[in-house]
Order: C-alpha cells, then structure tokens, then sequence
C-alpha cells in the first residue's frame, strides 16, 4: 500500500511538471514562448541571438485589430511595458523596440524586443507562475492598440529555458 502512495505521489509531481512545461512551445531551437491569456495570438517568451550571446533577449508580439497600419509607423521605436509578477508590480518598466510590424488580414501585428542584462530579474521570472504585462507608452502607440494588458503563464519556465541555448560560442 506504501508503494502504491509513493507511485501516486510521483505520478501527480510528473504530471504537475509536464502540465506546467506544457504553457511554453520551443521553436526552430531559438525561441521559447508563452501564449496570452486574453487573447491567444500574443505572445511572451524570449529568443536566441548569438550576436548578444550571454544576455537574455525577451520577445513580445501583440496585435491590434483597429490600428489601420499605424503599427508599422512605429517600428525601430521603443515601447514601455509595465510588469506585474505574480501580483507584484515592478518598479522599472521594461523597454521595448518595436522591430517589426505587418498586416495578417483584418489586424496587425507587432513583434517586439528587449535585451535583458539583469540575472536577478530573469531569476525570478523564472520562479513565477504569472506575468502581466502593460504598455504605458508612448501615448501615441496606446491609441492604436484595442488591447493594452495581457498576462501569460511562466510556470514551468525554470524547465523549458534550460532547453533554449543562448549560450556564447566556443572559440577555439
């Protein structure tokens, strides 16, 4: 009977884990991301970029359904988001460059990035189960998109990041 709760306790600890690694898709080797909560097609995660090996460069795509193709007017502009962790606003706002942005039918989509030099930041992001993140400018930019706020899982990041490679390349 011991052995059958042991093999159940295991069990239910695989499938939490499996479960969480589930929120996170790894594409192509080089990016690793999270869906939207609100709305799907958004995305959260983080990318490889070996001209910026050893820093953490995040990745965040966000589409508007009534920009019109004013998106595009920003692009090579930076963007500041606002960052709740697990009910816990930060106190700096991260910097966003806007590097592209495109038509797909009826919406547009930017894609965003960032480079990240702050361990302790990504440490922790890694230790949260949620992240909501909030463009607050600039005004201009707010206008044009529906949908300012949307959260992401980031459980299950500690085990999906160690799949990303970011790492420098060995000179020899």
């Amino acid at each position: 009977m011991k052995k059958l709760l042991t093999l159940l306790c295991l069990s239910i600890g695989l499938i939490g884990n499996s479960f969480a690694e589930e929120n996170w898709s790894l594409i192509d080797d080089t990016r690793l991301i999270t869906r939207g909560d609100i709305v799907w097609g958004h995305q959260f995660g983080f990318m490889k970029d070996l001209s910026l090996c050893g820093y953490d460069v995040m990745l965040l795509s966000w589409s508007s359904d009534i920009s019109n193709g004013e998106l595009k007017k920003f692009e090579g502009e930076d963007a500041y988001v606002q960052i709740n962790m697990d009910g816990e606003v930060l106190d700096q706002e991260l910097e966003f460059t806007l590097m592209f942005a495109g038509d797909f039918g009826s919406m547009e989509v930017g894609y965003f990035g960032a480079i990240v030099k702050s361990e302790s930041f990504i440490e922790k992001l890694k230790q949260s189960s949620r992240v909501e993140l909030t463009f607050t400018e600039p005004k201009k930019l707010l206008k044009i998109l529906d949908i300012k706020t949307d959260s992401f899982k980031t459980e299950g990041l500690n085990i999906s990041y160690s799949k990303l490679d970011n790492s420098c390349p060995v000179i020899m």
